[in-house]
C-alpha cells in the first residue's frame, strides 16, 4: 500500500501534552538542570491526527523515486547551507532560509513533518528540522523510522481522520532559542573543559581518517566518540530515553554540563544534537564541524582515543 492514496495527502494528528514545554536556555551555558523541549521528533504511531501540516521531503533520490508522496515538498540540507570553503555546512544566514522555506509555501507557524532515510542515511532529517528551528520554524519534527514507519502507521490507522483543533498560539509565543555554536566558542572553553564534546562521526574518523574531505585527521581535544548510528535500534528506531542516557553515562558525560556535538559539515551532529534536547540534553550542534575546523591549521586536534 503506498503511503499517499491520488493527490490527497494523508491527514495527521498527535497529542500535544508533552510538545510545548517552555524552553528556559539561551545559549551554550552551564546550567543546573536543562527542560525537555517541544520533541524534534515523532513516532509514526503518535502522528495521526494532525490536519493542516507540509511534509519536507529530504530522502535520497531513488527513494523518493520509488516511494512518491504527493503534494510533499523537496528540500536537501544543502540547499540551506553555505557551500564555500572553510565555512562548508554552516547554515546560510537566517534570512535566507527563511526566504528559501517560505518559498515553498510555508509560513513559520506551520506543522512541518521532515522525512529522511532513517538509518540508512546520514541524519539529513536532523540537520533539516534543525535548519528550521534556528530560522525560526518552530513546529518542525522528523518521523521516526522514516518512509517505512509511516507507511505501516497508515495502513494500520487507516480510518483514522484529522478532526483535533491546533491552537498555534503557544509555538508563536516560544522564545527564538539557538541551539547552534561556533568554533570560537568552543577554542575558548577546551582549557577549563567547559563542555562535553561529542564527535558522531565514524570511529575510524574519530581515529584520524578523512574519508570526507576533511583538511586533517583527528578529533577535537577532549572529545568522545558517539557515533550517530548507535542511536538507532535494532528496528530502525531512535532509542528510548533512559537507553541514550545510560550511553551518554558510561562516557561520563552528565546533563550538568552543556554538550558540543560534530561531525564532518554538522549533519550527523545535528541529528544527535536534536535527540539530545528532546531527551532533556543542553546540546549544541557545531555546524562548521571538521570542515572548518581541520581547515584551520592553528586548531588543535588529537589522534589518540
Amino acid at each position: 500500500m503506498k503511503i499517499m492514496r491520488g493527490y490527497g495527502i494523508y491527514l495527521f494528528s498527535i497529542s500535544l501534552l508533552w510538545a510545548f514545554w517552555l524552553q528556559l536556555s539561551a545559549g551554550p551555558k552551564g546550567q543546573s538542570s536543562f527542560p525537555e523541549e517541544s520533541p524534534w521528533f515523532l513516532s509514526a504511531e503518535s502522528a495521526l491526527h494532525f490536519s493542516q501540516y507540509t511534509i519536507l521531503d529530504t530522502r535520497s533520490y531513488l527513494h523518493r523515486l520509488k516511494n512518491k508522496i504527493p503534494g510533499s515538498k523537496v528540500i536537501s540540507w544543502e540547499e540551506l547551507s553555505r557551500t564555500d570553503i572553510p565555512h562548508k555546512g554552516e547554515l546560510l544566514e537566517l534570512s535566507l532560509v527563511r526566504k528559501k522555506i517560505n518559498e515553498l509555501g510555508i509560513k513559520e507557524n506551520q506543522f512541518i513533518f521532515v522525512l529522511g532515510d532513517g538509518e540508512s542515511g546520514w541524519g539529513e532529517e536532523g540537520r533539516i528540522v534543525w535548519s528550521l528551528r534556528e530560522a525560526g520554524f518552530y513546529n518542525s519534527y522528523w518521523i521516526d523510522g522514516g518512509y517505512s514507519a509511516l507507511e505501516k502507521a497508515i495502513q494500520k490507522n487507516s480510518n483514522v481522520k484529522g478532526d483535533n483543533a491546533i491552537d498555534l498560539s503557544v509555538s508563536q509565543n516560544r522564545p527564538k532559542l539557538s541551539s547552534s555554536i561556533r568554533k570560537e566558542e568552543i577554542l575558548k572553553g577546551l582549557p577549563t573543559k567547559q563542555f562535553h564534546i561529542l564527535d558522531t562521526r565514524e570511529p575510524r574518523e574519530f581515529s584520524g581518517a578523512t574519508p570526507y574531505g576533511e583538511s586533517r585527521g583527528g578529533h577535537i581535544p577532549g572529545a568522545k566518540s558517539f557515533f550517530y548510528q548507535d542511536l538507532f535500534d535494532a528496528k530502525g528506531n531512535i532509542k528510548s530515553k533512559s537507553e541514550v542516557e545510560n550511553s551518554l553515562k558510561q562516557l561520563g558525560i552528565q546533563k550538568e554540563k552543556p554538550i558540543v556535538a560534530y561531525c564532518t559539515g554538522g549533519v550527523r551532529s545535528a541529528f544527535v544534537v536534536g535527540i539530545l534536547r528532546t531527551y532533556g540534553y543542553n546540546a549544541y550542534n557545531y555546524a562548521g564541524s571538521m570542515w572548518e575546523w581541520s581547515h584551520d591549521p592553528k586548531l588543535p586536534l588529537e589522534t589518540k582515543n
